[in-house]
């Protein structure tokens, strides 16, 4: 049976060097930053469908393909580096750890690589695998449909290290905050573990929670399925804030200084007070929010089903740049890396 060939376009947009006049003593460029209008800088044709979110790191990025792909591209040279083949199609985001990319498959197979794209520990899992799978301190942590949360060592060869069952469907987390590993569950619970697996609290949010929190500063945001958006103290689960959203949240909140930019299913992204909860501004998105928001220096990122790109002020809320891609291409995803911002079309 033959293989239908999607190409992916990984579209590298550069940024836009603006004309100024007379001697300057700091650098005309920063490279963290992206300045709009955009400049195309070049494009890479792939074979496959891009799943997911890519992932970069030091100017690398790392993508999977429903086909059953990884693969690492070097950003500034548009070259594949390495690909690496799963047992099966591939529907999720690679993971980026400390020091191994974690993938995982459709048929529950868990993969650990290094950077270089060696294969570190495989390890199949005998039910279904229903949230993100990451590492940290030589641990890998999961949960499952049945309500199992897992960590393996990875010094152990994969090794199962603890288990713990929670009463419903595991859909969000992991997330690492004040020492402990935190997942959602379908019911409404958001459950945090220590590192052996005893559970520290327990907190039971008004619908279900399938995006996970955000951690930062002590502090866990995050929202559910009805709507309702909460803040947490990390190391103790009492809730310090909580309010209603009109749309549920889509994905994870970037938290930026004092504030929280909340992308919801109403496609709207939300600019709320990290102090008291209140809703500072908001901006309504062409079409729904697919994929995640990025943070670029002062702007917000945001792509949708829609053929744009739009950036928003973080500080003032307001939308200050637009890149339209090429109208038979749909934007898939975005991040930044080393300066250059990287916009994914699927044909």
């Amino acid at each position: 049976m033959s293989r239908t060939k999607a190409p992916f376009l990984a579209e590298i947009l550069a940024l836009a060097l603006a004309g100024c006049a007379g001697p300057i003593s700091r650098p005309l460029i920063d490279p963290s930053a992206v300045r709009f209008p955009l400049v195309e800088a070049g494009t890479l044709e792939i074979e496959g469908t891009v799943v997911g979110q890519p992932r970069a790191r030091d100017g690398i990025v790392y993508f999977a393909t429903r086909e059953g792909f990884l693969t690492a591209i070097v950003v500034p040279a548009r070259q594949i580096l390495w690909r690496f083949k799963a047992d099966h199609t591939i529907s999720y985001s690679p993971e980026l750890g400390g020091d191994l990319i974690l993938l995982r498959d459709d048929g529950n197979v868990i993969y650990a690589l290094d950077f270089r794209g060696s294969l570190v520990l495989k390890n199949q899992i005998d039910e279904d695998v229903t949230s993100a799978v990451r590492e940290e301190n030589g641990r890998i942590y999961f949960g499952t449909a049945s309500g199992t949360i897992m960590a393996l060592d990875i010094s152990a060869n994969g090794m199962q290290a603890w288990e713990y069952r929670a009463a419903a469907a595991i859909a969000a987390g992991p997330v690492f905050a004040a020492d402990m590993v935190i997942f959602g569950a379908a019911d409404g619970k958001l459950v945090a573990l220590d590192r052996s697996g005893k559970p520290v609290w327990e907190f039971a949010a008004k619908g279900a929670i399938t995006v996970e929190p955000a951690a930062a500063n002590g502090r866990l945001y995050f929202g559910t399925e009805d709507r309702h958006f909460y803040c947490l103290n990390a190391s103790t689960g009492k809730k310090a804030w909580t309010f209603r959203l009109q749309g549920a949240p889509l994905h994870p909140p970037l938290v930026l200084g004092r504030r929280l930019v909340v992308p919801a299913s109403n496609s709207v992204i939300y600019f709320i007070s990290r102090r008291g909860g209140s809703i500072l501004s908001w901006e309504a998105v062409p079409s729904r929010i697919i994929y995640e928001i990025s943070e670029a220096g002062p702007l917000i990122l945001v792509s949708s089903s829609a053929p744009n790109l739009i950036a928003y002020d973080f500080a003032t809320g307001k939308r200050v740049g637009e890149h339209l891609a090429p109208l038979h291409f749909m934007p898939s995803n975005h991040l930044l890396d080393k300066g250059f911002h990287i916009q994914g079309y699927v044909a």
